[in-house]
């Protein structure tokens, strides 16, 4: 009895390690990490579920209607002899139109799931792509500050080993330490984004921040060229005013065809019995509902205004795509100009151990040395800046061109 409880508990230890381990586990390449982002994603995944949703409803609604039986008997009698009457008919709903009408409905409800899907795809890849930029730029701006207060820490530990200190050089020993504080809050507010990241990166992919570094995309060496004119037509958001247009449209026919009656036709058999003599009679049925009081004509209303509100709806989104991405491509390009214009991140650095090298020498002021510092924290954290909402912007315009999933950087 002991072997076959613990024969049933090893599968749910290895079922709960399994579930334990993120599947994003051991990923070293940064696509493949966006990739499995992809298919974690909470979004996706309901959006892939609404799909499988959409698509059953295309078979629902193409079904046939049951056939309607119905029997009636009467029994009584006739002056002095007994009499029985029975009858018995089969109806089967017959729908001219309206099926095709609620499959084109249906249908364009998978093509509205689909292009849910690839907003929802599109979304999180664009975002986790910014995010791993980011991190890596992170860890940079860390490397920088600890060189930066590794620096100012073995200066104010110089000054502390000298028995005596001339005035200029007490002002300079309580300048370093001043710079060493400043260095250590800016630090503590990296450490607070980077604990944002982390958060992200294990709801996302399962992974700690620390675990990404390595899996990080290097920085950009060289801007694609974005084109100024684009077609918007195949932007998620589009395509996804696009398939509603189509339902909008389908629903306006299904509408016009519910104003047809729905006809039950049919055999019919009546069994009479009259005094011991049975006999048979054969025929057919046909009932329908009478269009009196009205005929469809307000659903009809109400479904043209729902075509008329998706067309509207169509239009005034493909203008704020066309104008979101002109924008985004004057932001873009203005960046990556910028970007081009000032210091490389190589030649940043080469500078700033010249600067270095040329104070330990002693061949320029303190002051200078705290300055260069300064100087090359800010322009790293602006170039940065800079160079994160040119990703952005492009990452938004292959997502506008329907192209993100084909182009990176």
């Amino acid at each position: 009895m002991v072997y076959a409880r613990l024969g049933g508990l090893i599968p749910l230890l290895f079922s709960v390690t399994a579930y334990a381990q993120s599947p994003c586990e051991g990923q070293s390449d940064y696509q493949q990490i966006v990739k499995c982002a992809e298919e974690r994603s909470p979004e996706v995944q309901n959006a892939l579920l609404e799909l499988e949703r959409s698509k059953a409803n295309v078979g629902a609604a193409v079904q046939w209607k049951n056939p309607q039986f119905q029997i009636e008997s009467f029994h009584g009698r006739a002056g002095s002899q007994s009499r029985s009457e029975t009858d018995v008919s089969l109806g089967v709903p017959v729908e001219p139109g309206k099926i095709s009408a609620r499959r084109k409905v249906a249908e364009g409800s998978v093509l509205v799931a689909e292009a849910m899907v690839l907003d929802a795809r599109a979304t999180v890849r664009a975002e986790v792509m910014v995010k791993l930029h980011r991190l890596r730029q992170l860890v940079h701006e860390e490397e920088i500050l600890d060189e930066s207060i590794s620096t100012f820490s073995k200066l104010v530990a110089q000054y502390g080993r000298r028995p005596k200190l001339s005035p200029e050089q007490q002002l300079s020993s309580t300048v370093f330490r001043l710079s060493k504080s400043d260095y250590e809050l800016r630090k503590s507010t990296l450490s607070e984004e980077y604990a944002a990241l982390d958060s992200f990166f294990k709801l996302r992919v399962g992974l700690t921040a620390s675990s990404l570094k390595k899996a990080v995309p290097p920085a950009p060496a060289q801007w694609p060229q974005v084109a100024l004119e684009g077609s918007a037509e195949r932007s998620p958001k589009l395509r996804v005013l696009g398939a509603e247009l189509e339902v909008a449209n389908a629903e306006v026919s299904l509408a016009n065809q519910e104003a047809w009656p729905t006809l039950n036709i049919g055999p019919s058999v009546k069994l009479l019995n009259e005094g011991g003599a049975s006999d048979q009679m054969y025929g057919f049925n046909v009932s329908l509902p009478i269009p009196l009081f009205n005929a469809n004509g307000a659903g009809r209303t109400a479904a043209r205004a729902g075509a008329t509100l998706s067309e509207k709806r169509k239009s005034l989104g493909r203008q704020s795509e066309e104008n979101r991405r002109a924008e985004l491509v004057r932001i873009y390009n203005q960046s990556v100009a910028t970007l081009n214009s000032t210091q490389s991140h190589p030649e940043i650095e080469k500078r700033h151990h010249e600067s270095e090298r040329l104070f330990l020498q002693g061949l320029v002021p303190s002051s200078l040395v705290i300055e260069a510092h300064r100087s090359f924290i800010d322009l790293e954290q602006s170039r940065h800046q800079r160079e994160l909402r040119a990703i952005e912007s492009l990452f938004n315009i292959f997502t506008l061109d329907g192209q993100l999933s084909e182009r990176s950087l």
